[in-house]
């Protein structure tokens, strides 16, 4: 499942999972879907560009203007841990230090 497309039986059967872990809602905007799931499309949380997985810890249910208005995008959320953890590593320190010469945030 996380090669490839998932086909039309493991698709439904994942967006039912997301919908009993998530609720039946859209993950952005929570916009409820009807009970027969119309208009739902799974959402890479991160993009499929970043990460190729179709695994379900990485996708959301999402309507269909909100899924094309994240598109291929990182959530800003998730890009603010990545900073977060980046910028209390030594490397960063380092790179900051003021012997280098650059003008870097604080952590």
């Amino acid at each position: 499942m996380s090669r490839g497309r998932p086909d039309a039986e493991t698709r439904n059967r994942i967006v039912q999972n997301l919908a009993r872990r998530d609720g039946s809602r859209c993950f952005y905007c929570r916009s409820p879907f009807s009970p027969d799931m119309t208009g739902v499309t799974l959402d890479h949380y991160v993009p499929r560009a970043l990460w190729k997985t179709w695994r379900q810890r990485n996708l959301v249910l999402a309507c269909g203007p909100c899924n094309v208005a994240k598109g291929a995008v990182l959530p800003w959320t998730v890009a603010a841990l990545l900073l977060r953890n980046v910028r209390q590593h030594q490397l960063w320190r380092d790179a900051c230090s003021p012997s280098v010469h650059r003008k870097c945030p604080p952590p």
